[in-house]
């Protein structure tokens, strides 16, 4: 199949995009790990370090050291630093945010929770520096995977929690289902890393769970539920998170399980294991509810942010992280589906780049985190671009192998050159 991701024309720009975004990204470097970019390049210094921006900035470095850019080694080592020092808790453990007093110190943020979203930024980001050749990064790596047993894997689920109070340990009820799906990522990435097959099944097990949960809903994902896996009813007294109201849909869900669903399946085949049979008809199942009811060709086009239960439009923002997940799912599960599902796909990726380099990029590097309907940049969930790995992970895929992820394949793939390009 003549499909876009292996257009040489295509790649270069990506190639020069990734560098763009990564040179960008290298202002966000405070004194203590990576602060929050506001969307002029600036760093917002009156906002406490949060640990899971500064963790995905990390992994981003990872990315660039690994494709040769100069300095990201040391962006790197920089990251790593924060993690191991003013980020960890007395009590081994981690803070989401902290307010540094030094290069080497920090307060926590008053009223603090501990966040799997950020344990698992923590999670990818250590193993993606060990892939790329950080030897410390090992041992993070593993205090991560123990602080993961002790406090946040759920066995009776297999899936994990989604917070916990610093001062008391009290566990919230709440899940949800992205938090779970960026943990999946991140253990198959510590996988890839270490070897050790644990980080492997586990990610299996939330991603069956979440097979589960979308033959319930019809295959399209809430991200809200109750400690028993049970949606949140529209009702619930619970306020929006980011947007998102219990009940409501997200596509941008969709795409992502279905993309990592796919890339399991690939994963197992690649190690002559059996796949669930369940896998490849959930996660096209899943992408093409995400595509049915996510696009839009009113307004500026796109992807639409969340749905309500009657399946009418809740927030009809278009985000960067969701544009980049429909095309990965694309990308992904060409290669596993059959051909004429394939072609589609195809046509679907191309349709999405177009529309990102279209509405979701101000300029090489510089992509707009969120857009709203009439195409001018909406600041309703973000203020700024404090996030390149999502944009980076799609730029970096290429033609690499599924069975690999982003992070393993550009371990594999290896520096270009010995001294390479410029991270600023």
């Amino acid at each position: 199949m003549n499909a876009p991701w292996n257009n040489e024309d295509l790649r270069r720009a990506f190639d020069a995009d990734f560098d763009a975004l990564v040179a960008f990204a290298s202002r966000s470097k405070a004194r203590v790990g990576f602060a929050f970019l506001r969307a002029d390049g600036q760093v917002d210094l009156g906002r406490p370090l949060d640990a899971r921006i500064s963790a995905r900035m990390t992994h981003v470095f990872a990315l660039a050291q690994m494709r040769g850019t100069e300095g990201a080694a040391h962006l790197v080592s920089h990251g790593l630093a924060a993690l191991t020092g003013p980020l960890r808790a007395a009590n081994g453990s981690w803070y989401a945010e902290v307010v540094p007093t030094s290069e080497t110190s920090a307060t926590p943020v008053p009223r603090a929770v501990s966040s799997q979203r950020a344990q698992s930024a923590m999670i990818g980001a250590a193993a993606a520096a060990l892939l790329a050749g950080h030897e410390e990064a090992r041992a993070l790596l593993a205090d991560l995977d123990y602080d993961q047993d002790q406090r946040w894997w759920d066995p009776r689920s297999g899936s994990v929690r989604e917070e916990i109070e610093a001062a008391t340990g009290a566990r919230s009820p709440l899940r949800r289902l992205s938090t779970n799906l960026d943990t999946a990522q991140a253990y198959l990435a510590a996988w890839e890393a270490t070897g050790e097959r644990a980080w492997f099944d586990r990610a299996r097990s939330i991603l069956r769970l979440v097979g589960e949960i979308a033959a319930r809903c019809g295959f399209a994902l809430p991200d809200l539920y109750d400690e028993e896996w049970r949606p949140l009813p529209a009702s619930a007294d619970q306020a929006p998170v980011e947007l998102i109201r219990p009940g409501d849909t997200l596509p941008g869900l969709g795409f992502k399980a279905a993309r990592l669903i796919g890339q399991t399946h690939a994963i197992l085949t690649h190690m002559e294991e059996k796949p669930g049979p369940w896998m490849i008809d959930t996660a096209t199942a899943l992408y093409e509810r995400a595509l049915a009811d996510g696009w839009t060709n009113e307004g500026v086009g796109g992807i639409v942010y969340t749905l309500d239960p009657a399946g009418q439009i809740a927030a009809p923002q278009r985000m960067h992280w969701v544009v980049c997940e429909a095309a990965s799912a694309a990308r992904v599960l060409a290669e596993v589906v059959d051909l004429s599902r394939a072609q589609n796909m195809a046509v679907d990726y191309a349709r999405a780049i177009a529309w990102a380099d279209s509405h979701a990029r101000a300029g090489m590097g510089r992509w707009i985190h969120e857009v709203a309907p009439d195409g001018s940049v909406s600041m309703r969930v973000w203020e700024g671009r404090p996030d390149a790995l999502t944009a980076a992970r799609m730029l970096a895929r290429g033609s690499a192998p599924i069975y690999l992820t982003v992070t393993g394949a550009t371990a594999r793939a290896g520096a270009p050159s010995p001294h390479g390009r410029s991270a600023a």
